[in-house]
């Protein structure tokens, strides 16, 4: 299988989305919503004012991904909220965000009718990463989290693959059976997840067809498009700078709400603030309580994640080194301590982090989930917790780089590592 990210719709989206914001309509909003963000608290911090603009510039970009994504007479399944920067198609895409984004998750985005009838063709890889497919009711100018009234995960999907792990999941108003997603009237977005607990998973070859397309359409022009990003801007970065102050309450530094169960079934997640000296670190103790899929992060004051590929600034499951019991023990610092599960904050002193349990077991511990949060300083790290050397951390580094490579290479996954 070649990489299914790099698809003709993927280059015509992205390279309508770089022209959009390179306007001078769109800039000029662009502007008026910097003018706000500098408001804001989190501009106040040293960390915050630093990341203002690079947050600014995701949150743009994602947001001209979704416009130029936004046909649903005529949808495309286009990869989205992916922070990382790539070079790919002949352009640099600076990525693209809008809250606490993974970066073991391929979210690809499908704009659809709720009246209109779908049919999402989809094919697995051998050892696919955990699957979702969501359907959501869109909010107004898209400025905010959809109103979940659907979704199917891999272990449900799997089951019904033909020998070639291919499945066609079907959209429309109508009750359907297994494989069906039953939509309500208005505007939705369908979102597919692939979380990685491997870098070397393939994601999911993912399609989509519209079954009963309008006979009077007829495609949207860039003008139209980009009076649509002028439009939905203001609400769009307002609801994603204020998301920080809402979703977890805005707790107290160096601890971890939750665990929280996911809208649809499909997940846990726990999340806190951590604020830290340069001499300082944040362990945290988790359970994976067996599950498929579990991932550690940090972020900026904005929620923005760090460039992956050559920090540590996330760890999924196959990258973790477990205690002796099953569980992991995380040190969150700036400065790397030699421990085994290290989450650089990339020089940040105060951010986000989050966990996500996915793929769970029915009725898992959630008491159990999160065993510890402390604050420690760097050389008072108990000497029981796992360490690592330097020739161990620069194999450790070279292949997460080499694993990351393969999401942007055209050639396939195996052909990129």
């Amino acid at each position: 299988m070649t990489n299914p990210l790099y698809t003709a719709d993927q280059e015509t989206a992205e390279e309508l989305a770089l022209r959009l914001i390179e306007r001078a309509d769109v800039r000029a909003a662009r502007e008026a919503a910097r003018r706000e963000m500098r408001n804001d608290p989190a501009a106040a911090l040293p960390d915050g004012a630093l990341s203002l603009d690079h947050a600014l510039d995701q949150w743009v970009l994602a947001l001209a991904m979704r416009e130029a994504n936004g046909d649903t007479a005529a949808p495309k399944v286009v990869w989205n909220v992916s922070n990382p920067p790539r070079h790919w198609f002949g352009h640099s895409y600076g990525g693209a965000a809008v809250a606490v984004d993974n970066p073991d998750n391929f979210n690809r985005e499908i704009p659809i009718d709720g009246a209109g009838h779908y049919a999402i063709d989809i094919r697995f890889s051998a050892d696919p990463p955990q699957f979702s497919v969501v359907i959501e009711i869109e909010p107004e100018h898209h400025a905010g989290l959809g109103r979940n009234i659907g979704a199917l995960t891999l272990q449900q999907l799997l089951p019904h693959c033909d020998c070639d792990g291919r499945i066609t999941v079907t959209v429309g108003p109508d009750a359907g059976g297994p494989l069906h997603l039953q939509s309500e009237p208005g505007r939705i977005q369908i979102y597919t997840r692939d979380s990685q607990a491997d870098w070397n998973q393939l994601p999911a070859e993912v399609t989509v067809r519209r079954l009963d397309p309008p006979a009077d359409w007829h495609p949207r022009t860039e003008e139209q498009i980009a009076a649509s990003v002028v439009a939905d801007m203001p609400a769009w970065v307002s609801f994603w700078r204020g998301f920080k102050d809402d979703f977890l309450g805005y707790p107290e530094p160096n601890r971890l709400v939750g665990p929280n169960g996911r809208d649809g079934n499909w997940g846990y997640l726990a999340g806190g603030r951590f604020a830290i000296g340069d001499d300082e670190a944040v362990l945290v103790t988790l359970d994976p309580v067996d599950s498929y899929y579990t991932g550690f992060q940090i972020t900026d004051p904005w929620t923005i994640a760090p460039d992956p590929m050559h920090r540590l600034a996330s760890i999924n499951r196959s990258q973790v080194t477990p205690n002796a019991d099953g569980t992991v023990t995380y040190a969150v610092s700036l400065a790397d301590p030699g421990v085994a599960n290290w989450i650089d904050t990339c020089g940040l002193h105060e951010g986000w982090m989050l966990t996500r349990w996915q793929g769970v077991p029915a009725d898992p511990p959630l008491d159990r989930m999160i065993r510890e949060v402390r604050l420690v300083k760097l050389d008072a790290i108990p000497p029981e917790i796992l360490r690592i050397d330097l020739d161990g951390r620069r194999t450790q580094m070279a292949e997460r780089a080499k694993a990351f490579a393969q999401r942007t290479s055209a050639k396939g996954w195996s052909d990129a590592a």
